[in-house]
Order: C-alpha cells, then sequence, then structure tokens
C-alpha cells in the first residue's frame, strides 16, 4: 500500500510543508482530526492528502 502524506497550504494555495507518512488513509485522516486546529494555528488553510503523491482530496481546515 501506498503511504498517504498531508500537503500543509497558505490561503493562496502555496505548499508550507508535508507531513509524515501514514499506512493508510484512515490513519491519516484520524491524524487530521486531532491535529488540525494546531495546523490553523501555523498558518495552514488548506490542506491536500495524497496517496503516493497523487491528490485524494483537498480541503479547507476552517471548514471542519
Amino acid at each position: 500500500m501506498a503511504p498517504f502524506t498531508w500537503t500543509l497550504q497558505d490561503g493562496s494555495g502555496t505548499d508550507l510543508r508535508v507531513t509524515e507518512p501514514f499506512a493508510s488513509k484512515q490513519d491519516a485522516e484520524a491524524w487530521m482530526g486531532s491535529e488540525w486546529s494546531s495546523l490553523l494555528e501555523e498558518g495552514a488553510q488548506f490542506v491536500a492528502l495524497k496517496e503516493d503523491g497523487d491528490l485524494v482530496y483537498r480541503m479547507g481546515l476552517n471548514e471542519q
């Protein structure tokens, strides 16, 4: 199974950083569920979930 990562993006969509890899989509989403507010404080406005570099979906952190 390919690794899942989150790419954190600012309000203009510029990449800020990529998270450590997660073994499954469920692990990545569970991590996001517990970390999204601290990511907002870090300056991220959007996150993109990627599987082996391919976009799975993108969402705004203010929408959670």
